[in-house]
């Protein structure tokens, strides 16, 4: 391992978080980061700035009333705000705007880390039944429909039929409004337990929070799995892969 004088003298990568999108699941990403990376010495963890602005217009809103529009000016604002501050690679942690990103301007979009594209690798590599648990602007928008591997994965994923989403998407709002993980819990395991499987993927940052309920020990044991593109992420980062 590099002595703290060592890792002061070498040029760092700069991870750019874009959160507040919610705030508390951006702010539970960068927990999961230096939960993975921390080490001997706290020198040598990941350089990582997060910008976190929830004023940022509601996704789901927006685009249900298709006004996709007022999400690019704040998303290309923050997008070079970040740049500005030296990060290379940007993780964006809102799915839903995943949808208006290919409107941001190419030297940006290119540094944003897709979270569709890591959770399609993982599934592709990995197989299992996944229930799609995310908001109902992401399903309008057909984010995981629409992606180029949807139909080579397709049979990976279940998507909830609309009573069942709207469940979802309302105790996404309720996690964004601080309610505790392990009172939320028991409505997606209804669910799961509905469409016979115990896995379920993050199709919303939110539920990031959910997951690290279930990495807790006093949950592990109930052997719920998940696909998570945050912790996928931050597992990548403390491997020196992103």
């Amino acid at each position: 391992m590099k002595s703290t004088e060592e890792v002061s003298a070498q040029p760092r990568a700069v991870l750019g978080v874009l959160g507040g999108l919610g705030p508390l699941a951006s702010a539970e990403f960068m927990r999961t980061i230096y939960e993975c990376s921390l080490g001997e010495y706290e020198q040598n963890s990941p350089n990582v700035v997060l910008l976190s602005d929830p004023a940022f217009p509601d996704r789901t809103t927006a685009i249900l009333n298709g006004e996709e529009h007022v999400l690019i000016a704040p998303l290309t604002d923050s997008l070079q705000k970040l740049v500005d501050l030296g990060a290379g690679k940007i993780v964006i942690c809102c799915m839903t705007i995943h949808a208006v990103l290919h409107w941001a301007p190419a030297p940006m979009r290119n540094r944003v880390v897709s979270l569709l594209d890591v959770i399609f690798d993982h599934v592709a590599a990995n197989g299992g039944r996944h229930l799609i648990a995310c908001t109902k602007g992401t399903r309008q928008m057909g984010l995981f429909e629409n992606h180029t591997r949807w139909d080579a994965t397709k049979d990976h994923f279940i998507l909830p039929d609309d009573h069942d989403l709207d469940t979802i998407h309302r105790m996404i709002y309720r996690l964004k409004s601080n309610s505790p993980p392990a009172t939320e819990a028991p409505v997606l395991e209804e669910i799961l337990e509905k469409y016979s499987t115990k896995s379920f993927v993050s199709g919303c940052t939110e539920i990031h929070l959910l997951v690290k309920h279930y990495m807790s020990p006093a949950a592990a044991s109930a052997g719920y799995g998940f696909v998570d593109p945050l912790v996928i992420i931050a597992r990548q980062v403390a491997e020196g892969r992103l």
